[in-house]
């Protein structure tokens, strides 16, 4: 349980950080306090979304990542459940906020396969590490 906490723990701060980061590149969102996120995703140019998607995905590479070097038993196993309940928290964040249709497309299909990612690598990390 705790390996999972951690893990999950890891990528939401990762993905807060990373949305105050890319929202100073943007000349049209840089002044936009993220008190006002709703705002901040309406006048957000499409650049700020693709941005977005690939620190979305390393924020769950790096939560499966942590996860699964935690985990003493089925390392895989556990980046996958990491993906699941991020998975699930972001379901849920989409409800509440007015990302473009798209992005949420896109989103929705990134967190548990990149999780599972993370998982498989740090399996392998440890089988080669064994030999």
């Amino acid at each position: 349980m705790l390996s999972i906490s951690i893990g999950i723990s890891i990528s939401i701060i990762e993905i807060f950080y990373a949305i105050k980061f890319v929202k100073k590149w943007f000349v049209k969102t840089k002044f936009i306090p993220l008190k006002k996120f709703k705002c901040l995703l309406t006048e957000a140019p499409t650049e700020f979304f693709i941005i977005l998607i690939f620190f979305y995905i390393s924020g769950a590479l790096l939560g499966g990542m942590v996860t699964a070097s935690l985990a003493k038993q089925a390392k895989k196993a556990y980046a996958m459940l990491t993906g699941l309940i991020l998975f699930i928290i972001i379901l849920f964040h989409m409800f509440f906020y007015p990302f473009p249709l798209w992005f949420k497309i896109i989103i929705l299909s990134v967190f548990f396969p990149s999780s599972c990612i993370g998982g498989n690598f740090i399996e392998f990390f440890f089988l080669q590490r064994k030999k």
